[in-house]
């Protein structure tokens, strides 16, 4: 620092102390004892010095003109005085379903709560151990079919969501049925305990938009589903515009499909099929009847899914098939153990469909796989002569 700098910094702050009334006589006192001139030594006492008529300066400022130490001083000092400490984002809710946890993790669900919040209802359930990997699906009724039964199940409310959690059970103190009777989640019912594939089916109002949360210590998932229209901000996939056609074979729609019948003895599975039409790829699961039974088309669910990674039933092995999303279809009264001999892996890579495997085939419940390119509508078309399942997956 040089000396006429230092002089003349001096005794601009001297003048400036003086003229400053706002300060008290002690402290103005204070301020020209600070800036008074002394020996200089060694170069960090002048340093400190420097620091110190700067802090001098700045103080002097800020009683004279508060609005110039809040404008003009660098944004990085403006900053500490003036920046608020950001608040977390929320997630946002989503129109989709949903997959997760950890796959091959072994638990067993200790309890499911139940509240109301502003904008929405919260389901969660906890878990012993590890999250296990789990599948959330929306479905357009509250309608849901039991595992391993098949028998067909009404909860309260107009639309679903069926949750399925793989290698865990639930424990002696977990309630079955539960009707909370909010906003938006009407009831809470266990639907599957099988071979440590647990399922519920959750009844809801009207809105399927959720905001899924896979929380630690101790492990839970937690389920918003929202209780307001705003609360969405990313819609499901829209049905494209159907071709117009000769025959109306229906709406393609973007929730999980269910249908068919589980009565008398199962049916055989003989082929299954995939193929491309005009705006759609088509999977088809034909049946036959035992000798001397009635045909029917057995109980089953079409559940649409985030990824395009499976569980075997009932070995609980991973499989990862071609594409982004998937689709798992389950058979109730149905079996291709000894009827079927085509292939049980088929890879078309069709515009949307890209591979069809089975998953599983074992006391009478037989569930396949298809992976998907993109999430995408569908529509079911259940067809007789022969019977036939008819699984249309909406293309670009």
């Amino acid at each position: 620092m040089s000396d006429d700098f230092e002089k003349n910094l001096r005794e601009h702050l001297h003048s400036e102390a003086e003229e400053t009334r706002e300060f008290p006589r002690r402290l103005r006192g204070r301020i020209r004892d600070g800036i008074a001139p002394r020996t200089r030594a060694r170069m960090a006492p002048q340093l400190a010095l420097a620091g110190a008529l700067v802090l001098v300066a700045v103080a002097v400022l800020a009683v004279r003109n508060p609005h110039v130490i809040f404008t003009d001083v660098p944004s990085t000092i403006k900053s500490i005085f003036q920046q608020p400490t950001p608040s977390p984002t929320p997630q946002p809710f989503t129109c989709t379903d949903r997959s997760g946890g950890t796959i091959g993790a072994s638990s067993q669900l200790s309890t499911i709560r139940t509240a109301p919040h502003d904008g929405y209802d919260r389901i969660v359930f906890e878990f012993s151990g590890q999250l296990p990997s789990y599948d959330l699906s929306r479905q357009d009724s509250a309608t849901f079919v039991r595992d391993a039964s098949g028998q067909p199940v009404t909860l309260d409310g107009s639309v679903g969501i069926k949750l399925v959690f793989r290698n865990t059970d639930a424990g002696s103190g977990v309630q079955a049925d539960a009707k909370p009777a909010l906003i938006s989640v009407k009831e809470i019912a266990q639907i599957g305990s099988f071979e440590r594939v647990l399922s519920y089916g959750i009844g809801l109002a009207s809105s399927q938009c959720v905001r899924v949360l896979e929380l630690s210590g101790p492990a839970r998932l937690v389920i918003d589903v929202a209780t307001t229209a705003s609360a969405s901000t990313t819609a499901a996939p829209t049905p494209l515009p159907t071709q117009p056609a000769a025959t109306d074979l229906g709406q393609f729609s973007c929730l999980d499909h269910s249908g068919g019948v589980d009565s008398g003895s199962a049916m055989q599975l003989t082929h299954v099929r995939v193929a491309h039409q005009a705006g759609f790829d088509r999977i088809v699961f034909e049946f036959a009847p035992q000798a001397g039974a009635t045909a029917h088309l057995p109980a089953y669910t079409v559940s649409r899914q985030a990824s395009a990674k499976f569980v075997k039933d009932p070995s609980g092995q991973p499989v990862t098939m071609r594409g982004s999303a998937g689709l798992r279809i389950v058979f109730h009264g149905a079996s291709g153990a000894t009827s079927y001999s085509e292939s049980r892996d088929q890879t078309p890579n069709l515009p949307v469909v890209q591979e069809v495997e089975q998953l599983g085939d074992f006391e009478a419940v037989m569930s396949w796989g298809a992976g998907l390119s993109r999430a995408s509508c569908l529509r079911t078309l259940e067809l007789s002569n022969p019977t036939r399942l008819v699984i249309d997956v909406q293309t670009p």
